[in-house]
Formats: structure tokens, sequence, C-alpha cells
């Protein structure tokens, strides 16, 4: 009987303080029917029948691809081909074909296809797309999945030093999720008495015991693709202003404008604007005016605008007959008039059409780079509704992004400042954590908008630097500076209602240049020549020199 009592106890001791090997499913964890033909992981977020499997490669579709992993993956509708874009060419791979192509005519054969159509629906090979890819991924059964790391953020993380067991909960009670090897690090995420909650590389998160892993240690992930492009970049900051012309003839009007002006670095007459959804354009380009400004020192940036709201940009942009035809224009004017740059001034662009827009924009900076040109962007301050224009992609591809740190206040919007100086700093500020803060460039207004609100509604003209500080004289009223917005203000009663204007001036551009210099970025722009006072440029140059 006493012998029997202590195997009962024994057995209930080893029952309590023994690991359990009860397994749980991988379905019942990432709660997806064993259906599920391939599970994707991302940075922990999970993606439920995505891909397929054709002769044992996984494909994923080119549409999932290019919103959630690799953006450069783009599909050509001319073609229904995918296109790829280094810095030196763009590839063509079309569905179930092992050969490719690039835009030097260049032949390439795959193991697999690279891309392949299956109901309809495009879809790339995963290895290919991760050999081009700065990623992490480790593939994984019970679902069948692929979990892939992105993010290159600071972790913590440990590393296993033994094999050992990851468990659903923190005890030994818990069943197991997986079994890790010796040598595998794991990101840390928290702890628990004896218990670390960590994530593995195949995608689960569970605990495994404190005396299985390593101490804990700061680790930013190593790249595993890197940009090739070779930026041209200035060894002097940057003072780039906007000559505005509507026609050849205002080219010859050059001096005028330059008179009073100093350390002008670059020059973008607003000299292209798209015309038809063919990819045509109006130019007001002279030979002349280039080699006027290269004997003044001064580059030329010309400026391609799309402001003729008549154009399918749409259809436009999504055309890889059209982006050739912009393109193969620009290139065969830089030659012939022998620019130094080109200035993109794209403001029309939509989500619907972003993808098309940046795919332009990678196939004019390949040959921009064999040109040696200078590709500039104009830019919005970076804000929810614009994020389509994607400024971290397009800052691999092009050399400059110039913030447009304007138009705060706008011609329909309630009256206040064009520019003010928390308005300027804050879009300095948010486009450097896009873009790299030698590629950035701030663009300042050299004119004011002089307010007039009545009962009727309120209403305003934009105004030249002198014009705006006449009011003054006219209403015969001061201005007060205000150190919130950085600028003088003016109130005064008359034209039937109440006049107001934030003033653009030395003291205003002033300190908007100490937060050019403060951030360190590229240099500065300013919209336009014509507007500003003389004695502007003293205060510019004082901050870029």
């Amino acid at each position: 009987f006493f012998v029997l009592l202590a195997a009962l106890a024994a057995g209930f001791l080893i029952n309590r303080y023994s690991p359990t090997n009860e397994r749980m499913s991988g379905y019942i964890f990432f709660d997806v029917p064993k259906e599920t033909e391939n599970l994707v992981i991302i940075d922990g977020e999970r993606y439920p029948d995505t891909g397929c499997y054709i002769d044992g490669q996984l494909y994923l579709a080119q549409e999932f691809i290019a919103k959630n992993i690799n953006v450069r993956y783009y599909y050509d509708k001319e073609s229904n081909g995918v296109l790829y874009t280094d810095s030196k060419k763009t590839y063509t791979f079309l569905p179930g074909d092992k050969n490719y192509s690039d835009s030097s005519k260049e032949n390439y054969t795959s193991e697999y296809p690279v891309a392949v159509d299956k109901d309809g629906m495009v879809y790339l090979n995963w290895e290919f797309v991760a050999g081009h890819t700065n990623c992490t991924y480790e593939y994984g059964t019970e679902p069948a999945r692929l979990s892939i790391k992105l993010s290159h953020d600071e972790v913590t993380t440990v590393t296993s030093t033994k094999k050992t067991a990851l468990r659903y909960r923190a005890g030994i009670k818990s069943p197991i999720l997986e079994e890790i090897k010796e040598g595998t690090q794991l990101q840390y995420v928290d702890g628990v008495d004896d218990w670390s909650r960590v994530i593995t590389p195949s995608g689960f998160s569970g605990y495994v015991k404190n005396s299985t892993i390593s101490e804990q240690v700061t680790d930013i992930p190593e790249d595993t693709f890197t940009d090739n492009h070779e930026k041209i970049t200035k060894d002097y900051k940057i003072s780039l202003a906007w000559f505005q012309v509507a026609g050849t003839f205002g080219n010859e009007l050059i001096d005028d404008y330059l008179t009073g002006t100093s350390g002008i670095t670059t020059i973008s007459p607003t000299w292209y604007s798209i015309t038809d959804e063919a990819g045509n354009m109006d130019s007001y380009a002279t030979e002349g005016f280039v080699s006027d400004m290269h004997s003044r020192g001064i580059e030329v940036w010309p400026l391609v605008s799309d402001f003729n709201t008549e154009v399918d940009f749409k259809a436009l942009y999504s055309s890889k007959t059209s982006r050739t035809n912009i393109i193969s224009r620009l290139m065969a004017d830089a030659k012939k008039y022998d620019y130094d740059g080109i200035n993109i001034d794209f403001e029309n662009i939509r989500t619907a059409y972003s993808q098309d827009f940046l795919q332009f924009i990678r196939e004019l900076s390949v040959e921009c780079e064999k040109e040696q040109l200078v590709l500039s962007t104009d830019n919005y301050k970076p804000e929810s509704y614009n994020e389509c224009y994607n400024l971290k992609e397009q800052a691999s591809y092009i050399d400059y992004s110039v913030l447009m740190a304007y138009d705060e206040h706008y011609s329909g919007s309630d009256a206040g400042s064009v520019a003010s100086l928390p308005f300027v700093e804050e879009g300095i500020k948010d486009m450097i954590k896009l873009v790299p803060k030698e590629q950035v460039l701030a663009a300042v207004p050299f004119y004011t908008r002089v307010w007039t609100t009545k009962a009727s509604g309120t209403t305003s003209v934009a105004v030249s630097m002198q014009t705006a500080l006449d009011q003054l004289s006219i209403y015969g009223v001061s201005a007060l500076w205000s150190e919130e917005s950085g600028q003088y203000i003016m109130s005064a009663e008359g034209n039937g209602g109440t006049v107001q204007i934030w003033f653009e001036e030395d003291r205003s551009i002033g300190e908007k240049m100490k937060k050019i210099k403060q951030y360190d970025i590229a240099g500065a722009a300013a919209w336009r020549l014509g507007l500003e006072n003389s004695s502007v440029w003293d205060v510019i140059n004082q901050y870029l020199n």
C-alpha cells in the first residue's frame, strides 16, 4: 500500500514539474484554416492566402508586392509585363518567359520565369524579388508561410544558446509552438519571471526560458540590398531661383531680372509644360539663354510642369510610350541646349496614378544619370493627403528634392500667412525624415498675399514684396512683428472690409534662412525672380555662404 502511495506521489510530482510535449498547431496560432495555400507575414502583419506555388516556387501577386514589399516592381499595361528599374536600366519581365531584357537591349535568362500569369493576375517569383529587396525572410510549414522582415528600425534581440522550445505561454505546461535551434537570433519583446517573449524568424511569437538565451543586445538589421545610384551632389550650398516666362521672348528679359541679385548658383526657367497624354510639351527653350547663364557661372535646370488640367494624367503616366516621349524630348533638348539639370514640377499627382508617376521618375533618372544631368523634383510639405508622392522612393532616384515651403494659405482659403516660420520649419523637419538632408532644398516665397475680408467672404491677391510694403503707406498703418509667425503683420480697415498682410521681406526671409542653416540642408530656392526686393539677396547669401 505504501509503495503504491509513493509511486502515485512520484508520478504526480513528475507530471507536475515535467515540461509538456504537447504542440499547438500553427493553423490555430495564426488563426487560418488548413486549406490556406500560403500565409505571408510582413513585420508581424499577416496576409492569409497570398501567393501560390508553381513548380515548387513561391509566386506573389505583383500588385501585392508593389503595395506591401517593393514598389519598384511596376506593372506595364502596354506590354502586360512587369518593369523593374535600377540606376542604370529598366528590365522587362513578360509572364511565363524565362528570358527577359533591359532597356539597353541586353538579354538574360533565369531558372524560372520571373513573372507568370494566373487567372488573369500577374505573379512574381519571390526569390527573384527578394534578391532585389532590402529584407530578410524565412519559410515555415503548417501553415506554409513566408515571414518577411522589411523594417530596419533598431530592435532588441537575443540568441538561443542551446536547442530550446518556444511555448505559447510562459510556462512549461504551455504547448510548444516551435523547436528553436542553437544560435538562432530572436527578436526580444518583453519578459515575465524566468521567461522571455520573443518573435522567431518564421513568424511565431511565444516564450522561451531565460536560461536558454543570451543577454539582450540592441541591433539594427543589416542591409541585404542597397541602391547603387550615383547622386550628383554639389560641394556648395545651392541657391536656386525660378524664372517664370510665358514665351521665348521672355528669356530676353533675364538681364533685368538678374539686376540686383547675387549668389544665385542655379536658375530654373519655366520652359516646359505638358500639353497632352501622348507626352507632347510646349517649350520656350533658347540656346542663347543657357550660354549666357553659363558665362555667369550659373547652372540651368529647366522646369517641366503639369499645370494643364485638360490633360488625362492617368493615361499619360500609365503609358510607357508617353513617358518615353517626355524623356526623349528632354534628353534631346538637354544635349542641344547644354542643360545642367531638369526640374520636375508635377503638382497634380493623384493616388490613382501615383505608381505610374514614380515609374516615370525612375525612367527619367536612368537617362539623367547617363547624361550626368541633375534631376530635381518639387514637392509639397509632407502631409497625409500627398503621401502618394512617396518622397522616400523618389529620393532613391533623384538628386534633389525641393520643398515648396509656401502656400500655407492660398487663394480660396482663410486669411493667413503664405509661409509662417513654424510651417517652414515643420516642412523641413518632416521632409528630412523621408529624404536625406543633403538632397533637400527649401523654397521660400518672394511673394505675399493681400487679404480682404468682407461680409461676402475672404479674397486675396498675390503681390511682390514691394507692392505689399506699399500698402502700409496706402492705409497709413504700421506692421507689428509676430514672434509666432516670424513675420510682420498688418491689419487695416479699408476697401470695404478688413485688409490683412503677413509680410515677406528681409527679416522674415532671414528667419527662414536660419532654419535652412540650422538643419544643414542642401540649400534654398525661391519663387520667383522679379517679386523680391534686391536687399533680400544679401540676407540669403549670409546663410548660404
